[in-house]
């Protein structure tokens, strides 16, 4: 049998939709399937609207985080009538005709909330699998829909939230948060071989392409004179605050500042304690490593939800103002036997090799199941 004809709908609005995609992506490459089509699916189908809502969304990390949290809680079916978002689903259902009506697919993946792939199979009736792979460990009505063949999420507490909203337990696949492969190989006996956290020495702190930290310079500072830490910080593409900490921190021989790093696997290995905002896929390479979290503030919305769902599982420690993350790592540093609670919880909640259980599952139930019988071989 030929190699499958896959379609994957995807969304830039930060990075966690492409970072899945892109894991999906090297999974089937592994495979030997590389027909693959990659679609961002709504900048392909009107780009003037998407770049303005992105930089609305880039915008809410540091202003007008109340009107992201509005728009994302009101377009939530469950909660309300609002449906803005039914403008945004009607570009992106002519771009899937487009895209369908050109090539013969064998299942679709879709890794963005959205309900244009429903609509579109509502209308047309394709006897190919539609499944959604959620980026998030919290869930939002985007992603619901009796059209969808089949559900990959985060966690159970996820499976039984869309279980709750009517979705048949059958269609549900608890398969983790598609990541890097290098995050998976962080051997078990390494992660055991770690020192117990009498007192930290390694911090590694994710700044975020978006400076999700208003007053880092001050956090450094402070955990510096309090502590006898080596901080690292990666401040991603975000050029503005890499200058600003190199010059401030250029004399200090503890405290390293590195712009985009393309091994952040690795930096994690080496951390005793982590602080990072609750994004779908930080959280998720942090479960792979099982390294001690404090999270930042969260936005409104998806992050706020992610924060609350690894506070309540004892995975994280939460700020919710910026002046409760220096007592937090302070903590942590004085109560080692909580780190490696929070270690043994991560390590409970951790599924490994999403992209490859999914990659199985969708083979499986599409017409491409011999494929999938002939690599076995």
């Amino acid at each position: 049998m030929n190699s499958p004809k896959i379609l994957i709908l995807t969304g830039s609005y930060g990075n966690g939709h492409l970072e899945v995609t892109h894991a999906l992506v090297a999974e089937l490459k592994k495979r030997g399937i590389t027909d693959v089509v990659v679609s961002d699916l709504f900048h392909e189908a009107h780009p003037i609207l998407t770049n303005f809502t992105k930089q609305l969304y880039l915008k809410s990390f540091t202003k007008g985080q109340s009107i992201y949290g509005f728009l994302y809680y009101n377009s939530d079916a469950r909660l309300t009538d609002f449906r803005i978002d039914r403008i945004i689903d009607r570009y992106g259902y002519m771009r899937i005709s487009e895209l369908m009506n050109t090539y013969a697919f064998d299942a679709v993946i879709n890794t963005f909330p959205m309900q244009a792939l429903p609509i579109y199979q509502q209308k047309n009736h394709h006897n190919i699998p539609f499944v959604n792979v959620l980026t998030d460990f919290c869930l939002h009505s985007r992603w619901l829909s009796d059209e969808i063949d089949h559900f990959f999420v985060a966690g159970e507490s996820l499976k039984k939230e869309l279980i709750d909203s009517g979705v048949s337990p059958q269609k549900i696949t608890v398969s983790g948060i598609p990541i890097k492969e290098e995050f998976y190989r962080a051997k078990k006996e390494d992660l055991d071989k770690k020192e117990p956290l009498n007192q930290a020495k390694e911090l590694l702190i994710s700044a975020g392409a978006f400076g999700v930290i208003k007053d880092l310079p001050i956090l450094i500072e402070e955990l510096y004179s309090q502590s006898n830490l080596t901080i690292t910080v990666v401040c991603g593409r975000n050029q503005e605050l890499y200058d600003l900490l190199t010059i401030k921190f250029e004399a200090v021989s503890s405290i390293s500042i590195l712009g985009y790093v393309k091994d952040m696997a690795s930096l994690m290995r080496k951390a005793d304690l982590m602080i990072t905002k609750p994004g779908g896929i930080s959280l998720s390479e942090a479960l792979a490593i099982q390294v001690p979290l404090v999270l930042t503030p969260a936005v409104p919305g998806q992050e706020l939800d992610n924060a609350k769902l690894f506070e309540s599982k004892g995975m994280a420690i939460v700020s919710y103002e910026e002046e409760e993350i220096v007592p937090a790592i302070l903590y942590l540093l004085k109560n080692p036997a909580f780190c490696t609670e929070m270690m043994e919880n991560m390590k409970e909640h951790f599924y490994p090799n999403a992209a490859a259980l999914i990659i199985d599952e969708v083979l499986t139930i599409s017409k491409t199941a011999p494929y999938l019988e002939n690599l076995l071989d």
